[in-house]
């Protein structure tokens, strides 16, 4: 039977995956630094784990989908999955690998079972949402398949924080439906605070990044329960985005481990990781930061 094993909540912005490439060719900025630096840990505990699929929960910048037809869910189902180019050109790094006998599994049971409105997508083109921390946690040659699924995060209205933990129950009974031998490790990404348009540009909280990464593993039902609206007042318009951490959480057993968590504020938006483990996969561990 395939198996969730652990689950990764990070953030996303255009910057980390730009620094990235960057700080690997010429060093790095030191507020960057700090940033790579804290991800070595995830890094060494993922490839430890060797999980066998990664399942992605990320949101399009209308790099792929856009006004014309934004699905408010939609999954990759694909041999490969190609990177976005977001107006400067493509970065030096390959496409991601997918595995449709995987997914089709998953998603048959996500429509039929689970009668999740999916939009499926044999091509899917990825933007920073998944390729600014992906090099941060995985080593080229990117051997891991992913199935990406893709939630609408820029135009109103958002699925709510309740649908999107619902989600996340929805893929943990879709995996363990499947009688593949799998070891799956679910990767939920949003930005932190931040807001990149009006009067409060710039915005970052600190406080309440660190405190939304802190009360996750435990305290998911309040955190759910707060308004989205409450985040964007709390942590600028884009904040929203943390609802997509209650997919991975929710894909979790309640027994499920806190491992490691990170956080820094280098560039306009705040970085988080949070790493959780399945109680019969904890000797997997990084140390705490």
């Amino acid at each position: 039977m395939a198996q969730i094993i652990a689950g990764i909540g990070i953030a996303h912005t255009p910057s980390m995956g730009m620094e990235y490439d960057k700080g690997l060719a010429h060093g790095f900025d030191p507020r960057w630094g700090i940033w790579y630096e804290g991800t070595r840990p995830v890094r060494q505990w993922l490839e430890d784990l060797r999980p066998t699929q990664l399942v992605v929960v990320y949101n399009d910048h209308l790099n792929h989908f856009d006004f014309d037809a934004y699905p408010t869910l939609a999954i990759g189902v694909a041999d490969e999955f190609e990177q976005a180019d977001e107006g400067w050109g493509k970065r030096p790094l390959p496409d991601l690998r997918g595995d449709p006998g995987f997914a089709i599994p998953l998603v048959e049971h996500l429509v039929r079972q689970s009668e999740v409105d999916l939009t499926i997508c044999q091509t899917l083109k990825l933007d920073h949402g998944v390729y600014s921390w992906f090099p941060y946690l995985v080593d080229i040659p990117w051997n891991i398949p992913v199935t990406p699924i893709a939630v609408n995060m820029v135009r109103q209205p958002l699925p709510t924080s309740q649908r999107l933990a619902r989600l996340g129950r929805q893929i943990r009974a879709a995996v363990e439906a499947n009688d593949a031998d799998e070891r799956v490790v679910v990767i939920a990404t949003g930005g932190m605070s931040h807001q990149i348009s009006g009067a409060r540009f710039g915005i970052s909280n600190q406080e309440f990044d660190r405190r939304f990464l802190k009360a996750l593993p435990r305290n998911m039902d309040k955190l759910v329960a707060m308004p989205q609206e409450e985040y964007m007042r709390y942590g600028g318009t884009e904040a929203s985005e943390l609802s997509l951490w209650f997919a991975m959480r929710a894909a979790l057993s309640e027994q499920a481990q806190a491992v490691y968590d990170f956080y820094t504020s280098p560039q306009i938006t705040g970085c988080g990781v949070l790493t959780m483990i399945e109680p019969e996969f904890a000797d997997n561990t990084v140390q705490g930061a």
